[in-house]
C-alpha cells in the first residue's frame, strides 16, 4: 500500500511555483498540421534563451503541460536576479488582460510577440544597457576599426569595432551606421548597433541612436537591420562576417583580419556553450526556427488557428473574416496558402487583447512598453 501511495504521489501535479508572480499559463493553439507540443516546447525554450534564461538541465522543469496549456515557471528557468523585477511586472500586465481572464491563459504566440518581438521588453528582459556610453564602457574595444563599404545590411558604409579579451564576456562588436564615405573621410555616425554575449551563451543586440538612447529599431533609411528580433533571425546563433564585404580600406583593418577575429571568437563561444549544462543544445543549429515559427504563425494565422483562438466553429470565424484579404507565407508554405494578418483580426475577436508590435522584425509605428 505504501508503494502504491508513493507511486500515486509521483504522478500528481507538480508543486506550485515558489513565486506565483513568476508563473504564467500559456495556451497553445495549433497553427499548422504538423505542429506538435514538442515543437512548441522547443520554441518556448529558445524564446526564453534568447531573452537570457540559463535553462539549467538539472533541477525542476520550467515548463509543465496540462492538455494544450503550458505553465511557465520563470523561477525554474535560470533568470538572472537583476531582471526578475521586470519579468514580474510584465507577467502581471499579461495576466491582467481580458484575454487571460476570459481564456485562463495567454496565447503562446502573443507571449512571444510581447517579449522577444517587442523591443522595449526585449531590452528590459535581457538587461541591455539603456545608455550607449555605459554599454560601450563595459568592454575594451580595440583601437583598430574595420570599414565595410559593401554591406548586405547597411544602405551605405559602416564601421565595425571589435572588443578585446579572451572570454565570452569579452565578445562584443559595434556597427556604426551613418552617412557619407569612409574612404573620403566624410562618414558621420548616426546610430550604433551593439552585439554582445549573455551569460547563457546567446547573442544580445541593442540599437542606440545618435543621442545614445536605446531605439526600438534601426532607421530604415540607413540600414535593413530592423529590430533586435530581426538581428536574431539573421545571425541565428552565430557571429557573422560581412557577407558582401570584399574591399579593405586604407587606414582600417583588413577584412581578412576581421575574418580571423570572427573565427577566433566563434571558437571561444562554441567551447563555452558546450560547457553550459543547459536545456538548449547549441549543436542543433536549426532548433531556433521553432521560436520563429511561434511568432510567425501568430502574426500570419490560418482560419483554423483563428477559430481556435476565439474558441468558435471554423464556419463562424470564416464569416467574421469574410471581407479580409489572405496571402501565402513567402518562406514556410506548410503554414498554408490563405493566411490573415494579425493587425486585421485582433479587433474582431470575442475578447480584448494586448496589442503587439505591428511587425515582429521591422520598425513598427507601435511598440508596446508595459514596463513604464
Amino acid at each position: 500500500m505504501l508503494s502504491v501511495a508513493l507511486l500515486a504521489g509521483s504522478c500528481s501535479a507538480p508543486p506550485p511555483p515558489s513565486d506565483p508572480d513568476l508563473s504564467i499559463e500559456l495556451r497553445w493553439i495549433k497553427s499548422y498540421s504538423r505542429e506538435s507540443r514538442s515543437d512548441v516546447e522547443v520554441g518556448l525554450l529558445w524564446t526564453l534563451s534568447f531573452l537570457g534564461a540559463a535553462l539549467p538541465a538539472a533541477g525542476p522543469d520550467a515548463l509543465s503541460w496540462r492538455a494544450n496549456v503550458v505553465t511557465l515557471r520563470l523561477d525554474h528557468a535560470g533568470i538572472g536576479p537583476e531582471v526578475l523585477p521586470q519579468w514580474k511586472r510584465l507577467l502581471a500586465s499579461l495576466k491582467a488582460s481580458e484575454e487571460y481572464r476570459d481564456m485562463g491563459a495567454l496565447d503562446v504566440g502573443r507571449f512571444v510577440a510581447l517579449t522577444l518581438c517587442s523591443s522595449n521588453h526585449y531590452y528590459a528582459l535581457t538587461g541591455a544597457e539603456t545608455s550607449y556610453e555605459r554599454a560601450y564602457a563595459r568592454h575594451e574595444f580595440a583601437a583598430q576599426h574595420f570599414a565595410i563599404v559593401e554591406s548586405s545590411v547597411s544602405h551605405g558604409n559602416r564601421l565595425i569595432e571589435a572588443a578585446e579579451g579572451s572570454s565570452t564576456a569579452d565578445i562584443a562588436f559595434i556597427a556604426q551606421e551613418g552617412g557619407g564615405s569612409v574612404s573620403l573621410r566624410t562618414f558621420a555616425v548616426e546610430e550604433h548597433e551593439l552585439l554582445d554575449v549573455m551569460a547563457n551563451g546567446q547573442l544580445r543586440f541593442a540599437l542606440y541612436g545618435a543621442d545614445g538612447a536605446l531605439k526600438p529599431a534601426a532607421s530604415k533609411s540607413r540600414t535593413a537591420a530592423g529590430k533586435p528580433a530581426k538581428c536574431l533571425w539573421c545571425h541565428e546563433i552565430a557571429l557573422s562576417r560581412p557577407f558582401d564585404g570584399r574591399t579593405s580600406v586604407p587606414r582600417y583593418g583588413s577584412l581578412d583580419e576581421f575574418d580571423r577575429i570572427i573565427a577566433q571568437r566563434t571558437e571561444v563561444l562554441r567551447r563555452a556553450r558546450s560547457r553550459l549544462g543547459s536545456r538548449i543544445d547549441f549543436a542543433r543549429t536549426q532548433d531556433h526556427t521553432y521560436a520563429e515559427l511561434l511568432y510567425i504563425s501568430f502574426y500570419e494565422p490560418s482560419l483554423e488557428r483563428i477559430a481556435g483562438e476565439w474558441n468558435v466553429p471554423v464556419a463562424q470565424a470564416r464569416e467574421s473574416l469574410a471581407t479580409l484579404p489572405t496571402h501565402a507565407h513567402e518562406e514556410f508554405d506548410f503554414l498554408g496558402g490563405r493566411l490573415y494578418r494579425r493587425s486585421d483580426i485582433d479587433s474582431l475577436g470575442p475578447y480584448a487583447v494586448l496589442a503587439t508590435p505591428e511587425d515582429p522584425r521591422e520598425p513598427s509605428a507601435y511598440e508596446p512598453d508595459l514596463l513604464r
